[in-house]
């Protein structure tokens, strides 16, 4: 990855500090050396006084200049850290994104690039059913989009196959509109234009109890795919 410092740069780099620090501390023992050698003979206090100051900025300068390189390779060493978390995180960031969008597509009922989903509350009630029982079910179809879907068709399968549908009615937008019955496992919807579509559905429960992995099917020969929802009932025993 482009930025990164590699293993021979780290080494190259510490070799290049090493030489300069000793460099540096050479050249500041032979300066000490020869300005001690020069005052030797100086014994006023000015004297003293200059070669404790020129001592002690030698210390300073050194100090300063390890500092320098030292803060050079922090901020180097810092940049390769910064760009390998940054990268990190993006990479981490667009996972997730995928991920989310995955799941979002397998988990809703939701007809690929036509903005119509469907919910299902079945029995409309909530609970359990008992065998034998005909209750209600409430299948809402949201079209967002500005096309009229033709000749669509609700259509039961998994465990719903073992339910039977009675009677259907139909409101779009809050006006009521027509919808027919079939077959036991078949709604013809009719036209799904855009806004809210409502059924409300009548449907007899078998006369065997559990628990139903049940599943609907909305299909139009305009829709590019079909859209399912799938739900669960409990059918309890007649009391």
């Amino acid at each position: 990855m482009a930025g990164i410092p590699s293993d021979y740069t780290i080494i190259g780099t510490v070799l290049a500090i090493s030489v300069a620090i000793i460099l540096i501390s050479g050249l500041a023992l032979y300066v000490s050396f020869r300005v001690k050698e020069t005052l030797r003979e100086e014994k006023g206090r000015g004297a003293r006084a200059a070669k404790v100051g020129l001592l002690i900025g030698l210390l300073f300068l050194s100090g300063g200049v390890f500092y320098f390189f030292a803060s050079g390779f922090n901020a180097s060493s810092s940049n390769g850290t910064a760009q390998t978390t940054t990268q990190s995180s993006v990479s981490t960031s667009s996972t997730l994104t995928t991920s989310s969008l995955s799941s979002t597509t397998s988990t809703t009922s939701t007809s690929s690039g036509q903005s119509v989903s469907m919910t299902v509350q079945c029995p409309s009630s909530g609970g359990s059913v008992s065998a034998g029982a005909t209750f209600t079910c409430t299948v809402t179809i949201y079209n967002l989009g500005s096309s009229t879907y033709q000749s669509a068709t609700l259509v039961s399968s998994g465990a719903f196959t073992q339910f039977a549908f009675q009677s259907c009615s139909k409101t779009i937008n809050g006006n009521q509109a027509s919808c027919t019955v079939p077959s036991s496992t078949e709604i013809a919807v009719g036209d799904i234009g855009p806004g809210t579509t409502v059924l409300s559905l009548g449907v007899m429960a078998p006369s065997s109890a559990g628990q139903k992995s049940c599943s609907l099917t909305l299909a139009s020969p305009g829709m590019a795919q079909t859209i399912t929802q799938n739900f669960t009932i409990q059918v309890s025993n007649k009391p």
